[in-house]
């Protein structure tokens, strides 16, 4: 965790003290992952916009919150296993009225193709948006 957590400090343009955490876990298979990833997710105050569609469409954003989830035992050999966990999780957020314009799902894995994002240990990243008031 510490080695991971140094790597996204000094490779993650994104990270910020302010707003980052981390969290770990151990599991191993995608039930368990799935559950840790959406359990995180509940643990933010997000309350839908009852607005219609049309004025939804117009709200801007700025980035908020940023999780970190470092799994070490997850995929931990497969890049592609990996990201298509990574997928599936955002086509469910995609399912969820107003969650999907309120949070990214990214991921850094150690054998990621592209070598700035080769973390020590694979990590699923929530990137939050809060409402821009006006």
């Amino acid at each position: 965790m510490e080695s991971t957590k140094e790597w996204v400090v000094e490779n993650d343009p994104r990270y910020s003290k302010n707003f980052s955490t981390f969290i770990s876990s151990d599991l191993k298979h995608a039930d368990s992952a799935f559950e840790f990833v959406f359990l995180n997710l509940s643990l933010h105050n997000f309350l839908p916009n009852n607005d219609d569609l049309e004025t939804t469409k117009q709200t801007k954003y700025k980035p908020g919150a940023r999780s970190y989830l470092v799994l070490p035992k997850f995929a931990s050999s497969s890049a592609t296993s990996f990201e298509k966990f990574t997928s599936d999780v955002r086509n469910i957020i995609k399912k969820i009225d107003g969650l999907d314009d309120r949070v990214s799902v990214t991921a850094m894995h150690p054998e990621d193709v592209e070598a700035d994002r080769r973390s020590p240990s694979p990590v699923i990243i929530l990137q939050w948006f809060n409402e821009v008031t006006q």
